[in-house]
């Protein structure tokens, strides 16, 4: 009698065991880099021609828009070489008129006509390049952005090409971080997922962000590569290179599309010499069931799977290797 009541206490032992709810890699968002802002793009505007700076009306850290004057140069001279070579071509273009006219009467003849045709288109030439030397005494700027620094001062002798302010694009800028030469070859192949900026200086305000580019030439000392981030501020909210701030990236943006999938514990799968699976919870009758699984790869205290499971199932952890079909368990708490 005393063996009967034993055999009836061992079947309702239940086990604990250590649970774990399956979740796809691309869930999790746990990977952040600190990050410089610089700007996307960055230029030294220059004058095409010489002279005397008549005027700056920049200063250093002021937004410009598209198209506002940067500089001007002294014109006087620029403006006498136009009215000397519209002159000259008013000259050219009136004798070529009488000249095409006396050919209509048969009293010139045709080479001369052409000549003076092409003394006319000459004059025309010269006249357009006086006017475009005229019109490159003003220094606009090609796109809006700020001014980050002043190279020049009013009243300079400027030469051609010279440096007169460095001129920084505002509208998108860019989150540049180090990223391990172990996770930078993956980022080109990454699946779409969430990226966003948190600037040191807006802590509680996340700026959606998009993955822009990665250099091929590592750091030989750090053996990091530079990866970029290009975002738009948002209204309101001045962003300036120099700033500092961290670029938040999800898990799958460093993992191909071969290595992303549904990562378990090492510690939950079982082998029975042919073939891995793993127990599987009804959480309902908190009962178990074997299910044989895909391995793709191990990966440290992770293995990644490719087939027999769904995530949001749950299965056992730790403590598999005492279960069998059916069984109850309840949760380990330690």
């Amino acid at each position: 009698m005393a063996c009967s009541d034993g055999d009836v206490a061992e079947s309702e032992i239940i086990r604990p065991a250590k649970l774990y709810v399956v979740k796809e890699s691309s869930q999790r968002i746990d990977v952040n880099f600190p990050a410089i802002i610089e700007a996307s793009s960055s230029a030294k505007l220059t004058f095409q021609v010489g002279g005397l700076l008549e005027s700056l009306p920049v200063r250093e850290g002021q937004p410009v828009r598209k198209g506002a004057v940067i500089g001007r140069l002294d014109q006087r001279r620029y403006a006498n070489a136009v009215n000397s070579a519209r002159a000259q071509y008013d000259s050219a273009q009136t004798e070529y008129l009488s000249a095409a006219k006396l050919l209509e009467e048969d009293a010139i003849a045709r080479i001369v006509v052409d000549q003076r045709r092409a003394q006319r288109d000459v004059a025309r030439a010269s006249l357009d390049s006086a006017q475009k030397d005229l019109a490159d005494t003003v220094l606009r700027a090609p796109y809006s952005g700020v001014v980050a620094e002043k190279h020049a001062t009013r009243f300079e002798n400027i030469q051609p090409k010279e440096d007169i302010i460095t001129l920084q694009s505002v509208a998108e800028v860019e989150a540049v971080v180090s990223v391990p030469a172990s996770l930078v070859a993956r980022l080109a192949n990454r699946r779409p997922t969430e990226e966003y900026v948190v600037l040191n200086s807006s802590p509680d305000l996340k700026i959606p962000g998009r993955f822009k580019s990665a250099t091929t030439q590592g750091d030989t000392e750090s053996q990091t590569f530079q990866v970029k981030f290009a975002f738009a501020p948002p209204r309101g909210l001045t962003v300036l290179p120099g700033m500092t701030g961290t670029v938040f990236v999800g898990r799958d943006l460093l993992e191909s599309e071969e290595d992303s999938g549904i990562t378990i514990p090492v510690g939950s799968i079982q082998s029975d010499g042919e073939k891995r699976y793993v127990w599987v919870v009804d959480t309902k009758t908190m009962t178990v069931k074997k299910r044989n699984i895909i391995v793709e790869k191990d990966a440290g205290e992770e293995i990644t799977i490719r087939g027999g499971l769904k995530a949001n199932e749950t299965i056992v952890a730790a403590g598999a290797a005492y279960l069998q079909e059916g069984m109850k368990i309840r949760p380990y708490k330690p």
